[in-house]
């Protein structure tokens, strides 16, 4: 384990939260944050790299091939179906609230995203192959575990990985200029190119990092952190798909100058304390969790506080907004805890 990574993990999974929780404050209206949807991309590079530190020369049979993707299987659904269970719950509520009182939900239940059409697909993980419902994270989810399965596949049967790696970045960078250049078929399927796309760039940048085998200042590292929380903030400046082929270009440079920074780095002692490192083992729960609760903070703000929404944003008094955001995240970092500690490790 990369300690280092770790911690990019698991503050990039609060950076989502925060993306999804709009509440009313400095922190959650900057540019960064409004833009902090681009940090899914970070996560697919870097479970490139990382499946590939794992595995690269460990799938040598159909057998191994089995194990590897139960493992992966075992490792993401148990809490996907856990909160789509959630967001089933979520849909109930809805149409009793609709039908028994005079509240009507923004959303018709189990319609739109939401249909019954879109709850088989999140039962078999392949909802995001298409674009996202119920809980919204999760589409990231389903397109990540089928680009396991390809790179397995690729492991197994081929020699040169190097050539269908690189082709299948390439063959995604086509994709992003189709759609860029007008091709909106392709629209929907943006969701898996992006995986695709990202996490093969982070299994190149672990071939790369493997060859080289070597140390590198704290310079270079410090420069591409600062480049990818940059091209995070910016990124609505970007046209169309350009985001997020530069965004994970960018960043698997820093996960390729991060993970090579000398044991003695000063940089690698702060990213690797224990604290940032916990965040990054409850990441999964952090990312798959809050969006659920999200939903059902908002309910409680605005229809048992009475607290008023304007442009999506709930709007707090005087310093509320900052208070119920730390709140709510430790809240959310505790039972990610939980998760972890109570449901996610009976099944690893």
């Amino acid at each position: 384990m990369i300690l280092p990574l770790e911690t990019f993990r698991g503050i990039f999974a609060l950076v989502i939260v925060l993306h999804h929780l709009k509440i009313d404050t400095f922190i959650q209206k900057s540019n960064f944050i409004i833009n902090g949807g681009l940090v899914v991309d970070f996560f697919f590079v870097l479970s490139g790299f990382v499946i590939s530190l794992n595995y690269l020369d460990k799938i040598k049979s159909k057998n191994d091939l089995i194990i590897f993707q139960k493992k992966r299987f075992l490792r993401l659904y148990p809490l996907h179906l856990l909160t789509l269970l959630m967001f089933i719950i979520i849909e109930v509520i809805k149409l009793m609230v609709n039908t028994y009182t005079s509240l009507q939900s923004t959303y018709v239940p189990f319609s739109g995203l939401n249909n019954i059409y879109s709850l088989v697909a999140n039962f078999f993980l392949i909802h995001g192959w298409y674009g996202w419902s119920f809980n919204l994270p999760s589409w990231s989810i389903s397109t990540e575990f089928y680009t396991y399965f390809i790179f397995a596949l690729i492991i197994l049967n081929f020699r040169y990985r190097l050539f269908f790696f690189v082709t299948l970045v390439l063959f995604s960078l086509i994709l992003f200029y189709l759609n860029n250049t007008g091709v909106n078929t392709l629209n929907n399927f943006i969701y898996p190119i992006r995986c695709i796309y990202s996490f093969f760039l982070g299994s190149l940048t672990f071939i790369i990092f493997k060859k080289l085998n070597k140390n590198f200042s704290d310079f270079f590292s410090y420069l591409l952190i600062f480049f990818s929380l940059l091209i995070i903030n910016f990124s609505d400046q970007l046209f169309m798909n350009n985001k997020y082929i530069i965004a994970s270009f960018i960043f698997s440079l820093t996960i390729l100058f991060v993970s090579s920074l000398h044991k003695s780095s000063s940089l690698k002692k702060i990213l690797s304390n224990k604290y940032t490192v916990f965040l990054g083992s409850i990441s999964y729960g952090i990312y798959m969790i809050h969006f659920g609760v999200v939903w059902f903070f908002r309910q409680f703000s605005k229809y048992i506080l009475d607290i008023k929404e304007e442009a999506n944003y709930l709007v707090f008094n005087y310093y509320l907004g900052e208070l119920f955001t730390i709140l709510f995240v430790l809240f959310i970092i505790f039972l990610s805890y939980l998760s972890l500690k109570y449901f996610e490790n009976r099944f690893r």
